[in-house]
């Protein structure tokens, strides 16, 4: 049991520094282990990893498969903690693949069974997706209400690395807005914190947002810089 949960844990943090490969192959194994123990969660929990590298590398299907698997495992053993952040990742993917009305649900239950266990860091997950969803709907003023309570949440709860991606929604309501000043100090800080926890997937999404502002503002040498670190 505990070699499982050691692996799964380990999976975890080899999936943030983007070492897919080793994140995919220690899930797999920890599967063995809870197949073993006929311990449904422990195999959910690995599945869970395994789904995060499907829809990160784009293969949108199979991570919708193994989320789904998860989903129905989290409910049998009504399991809200796991059911929430199986949620906002189903939101994820129907955003990714334009099913913004799926994705608004998904996060809405996320927040639900967030509420359920009185997590505050999981509910804020959710609240960063669904701030850029209004913002691609013409909503600045409820993208920024949603990103700010995701803030002040993390803040709150002490989540460093789910600070920065937070910052980074921000940062995309103030460019949006044409506040580039205030984009500018917020993808920079996004980025620090980033590379501070060496989460590559945020580093390469500020990047190229903050490329993009550059290119509003006219910087394209400066824009051209950002998205070779990005690539």
């Amino acid at each position: 049991a505990l070699m499982g949960k050691s692996l799964n844990e380990l999976a975890l943090f080899a999936m943030i520094k983007g070492e897919h490969t080793i994140s995919t192959n220690m899930s797999e194994e920890a599967i063995k282990y809870f197949e073993e123990l006929n311990d449904e969660r422990g195999i959910a929990d690995a599945k869970y990893n395994i789904a995060g590298i499907y829809y990160k590398t784009d293969n949108f299907h199979l991570g919708l498969v193994y989320l789904v698997d998860c989903l129905s495992i989290y409910r049998k053993f009504k399991d809200y903690h796991n059911q929430a952040r199986t949620q906002k990742s189903l939101g994820t993917i129907y955003e990714y693949i334009g099913d913004q009305k799926k994705a608004v649900q998904a996060y809405e239950s996320s927040i639900e069974c967030a509420n359920k266990v009185g997590d505050l860091n999981l509910e804020s997950n959710a609240y960063n997706p669904l701030s850029s969803i209004y913002l691609k709907q013409g909503k600045p003023k409820q993208a920024m209400e949603m990103i700010a309570k995701a803030i002040s949440m993390k803040i709150q709860t002490g989540d460093t690395r789910g600070l920065a991606f937070s910052i980074y929604g921000r940062a995309k309501v103030f460019a949006a807005a044409g506040e580039f000043d205030k984009a500018e100090k917020d993808f920079v800080d996004a980025i620090r914190i980033h590379q501070d926890m060496g989460e590559r997937l945020g580093l390469g999404m500020a990047y190229h947002k903050l490329s993009r502002m550059y290119v509003q503002m006219g910087q394209l040498e400066k824009a051209k810089k950002m998205l070779y670190i990005a690539l």
